[in-house]
């Protein structure tokens, strides 16, 4: 499946917005979806760490994959039979910060390669839903300065 890409603009500096979409321990209070965050690992955020997410009852546990601050870093998750891996990137442009989420997924679980079809159509959700977490994200580095 080719990947989803998500962006936002935000009028706060790269370094900034790289504050906020790298801090996971305060995601909850930062991306609306997110209701609770778990940190499984101690220390500073890197290659390795790894937390739980809780939007609504979905749960899904992460890990830090790829880690480049101050400009991106990688996820990789499974949920339902399926992984999932999304690179967030914070890019420098004219007066701010162009955040980036690329995201790919690929079925594992038998069920869920049957049932490839639908996660095209789920496709245009999660871009949505990834919109509004920069977003959310994006407003946090404008406001909170």
């Amino acid at each position: 499946m080719k990947p989803l890409l998500c962006t936002h603009r935000s009028s706060a500096a790269p370094d900034r917005v790289w504050e906020f979409a790298s801090d996971f321990a305060n995601a909850a209070g930062r991306i609306q979806a997110i209701t609770n965050v778990e940190l499984l690992t101690q220390g500073p955020p890197g290659v390795g760490t790894r937390f739980r997410e809780w939007r609504g009852r979905q749960v899904v546990e992460m890990e830090v994959v790829a880690w480049s601050p101050p400009r991106s870093y990688s996820l990789r998750g499974f949920a339902s039979g399926i992984e999932f891996t999304s690179a967030v990137r914070c890019l420098p442009i004219d007066g701010g910060t162009r955040l980036e989420m690329e995201i790919w997924v690929r079925p594992r679980a038998l069920m869920a390669r049957l049932l490839t079809p639908l996660i095209y159509i789920v496709s245009r959700l999660m871009v949505r839903s990834c919109g509004k977490d920069l977003r959310d994200i994006a407003t946090a580095a404008e406001r909170e300065r």
